[in-house]
């Protein structure tokens, strides 16, 4: 359902969805139940769906990293102590399968 914020809301929260980011006089497509509690509290409006939405791509919404970023975040491949998976698959012993009759 694609609507449009006249008013913004007046709780921050509803249900774990943050309304507060909503800004009055842009469009979003949102679900149903989501969409019928802005008509009904009448802090939007519904849209035509005839018009094509807005697109943001998704690398504008994530953050840059940059040097300001803690060295102890980037995680290696493998750390330091790892000797392969080859080590640790050649330790164990396969098991015989025996059949008792």
């Amino acid at each position: 359902m694609r609507i449009k914020l006249i008013q913004k809301p007046s709780a921050p929260c509803i249900d774990g969805i943050r309304l507060d980011l909503f800004e009055v006089g842009c469009q979003y497509e949102v679900g149903n139940l989501l969409g019928a509690l802005m008509l009904a509290e009448q802090w939007a409006e519904p849209v035509a769906s005839d018009e094509p939405a807005l697109i943001v791509p998704l690398k504008e919404l994530v953050p840059d990293r940059g040097a300001s970023d803690p060295r102890n975040l980037i995680r290696e491949a493998f750390p330091p102590y790892f000797e392969g998976p080859s080590a640790m698959a050649l330790d164990r012993r396969r098991r015989s399968r025996h059949r008792s009759s």
